[in-house]
């Protein structure tokens, strides 16, 4: 029963965090397919800067759909 109900109250956390992530597109506030530092922060307040720098993994100042799903999913 213990297991059940812990197996329970992991789920309906998973799925509330999964809820309150915001999407790329809404992240993308000026529409022009990429995230910069500034809008990530702005989507992402609980993630450091120093999470969001690293999550742009080719350097180019912005994050792809990619970069920022995986920075918004740890």
């Amino acid at each position: 029963m213990k297991k059940l109900l812990l197996a329970m109250g992991l789920a309906a956390f998973s799925t509330a965090a999964s809820a309150a992530m915001v999407d790329f597109n809404t992240a993308d506030a000026d529409g022009n397919g990429a995230v910069t530092m500034e809008e990530a922060k702005a989507a992402l307040p609980e993630v450091s800067p120093d999470a969001v720098a690293a999550a742009d993994s080719n350097g180019d100042g912005v994050l792809t759909v990619a970069e920022y799903e995986a920075l918004a999913s740890q």
